[in-house]
């Protein structure tokens, strides 16, 4: 199951301490360890298989529809940045976020924090502003990997 909802995590953890079931007894039952147990009725719906949580939801009567999450996608934003608009080369600017994908590890510019008004010097570090791909050398494009030649804005 994806996206449970902390409160079913809750309510099995109320249903079980009414039962005065232990972790140890409960997981037993379902097939799983004492520690998943634990990390589920902590909030953490995804130490649990769709198997146990099924016999979960049926041992103590409370339907895992009530425990789904909905989860609304998130807007697009736009994908080309104004022309006026820079970026702060610098990998160790706060204006940058660092995050990793399939194993690789970029460096996201955010161009509201950097260049806030369009001037020529990065307004977090001081860092002179790059308007064009440093590698080479076309627009640039929201996010943190250019579009053209796919090598990254800010070298890490």
């Amino acid at each position: 199951m994806t996206n449970l909802n902390p409160e079913f995590c809750r309510k099995i953890k109320e249903a079980r301490r009414e039962a005065k079931i232990s972790q140890e007894e409960l997981a037993a039952e379902v097939g799983c360890k004492q520690s998943a147990i634990s990390m589920f009725e902590k909030g953490d719906g995804t130490k649990l298989n769709d198997e146990c949580i099924i016999k979960l939801s049926k041992k103590f009567g409370i339907e895992i529809s009530t425990g789904v999450e909905e989860i609304e996608p998130v807007p697009a934003r736009p994908l080309v940045m104004s022309p006026h608009t820079g970026f702060c080369p610098n990998p160790e600017c706060p204006s940058n976020s660092r995050y990793q994908v399939e194993g690789r590890l970029l460096a996201r510019p955010d161009r509201s924090a950097a260049d806030p008004a369009g001037g020529r010097f990065c307004a977090v570090c001081g860092e002179v502003l790059s308007r064009r791909c440093p590698n080479c050398g076309a627009e640039v494009h929201d996010g943190a990997v250019c579009t053209f030649c796919g090598e990254p804005y800010v070298a890490l």
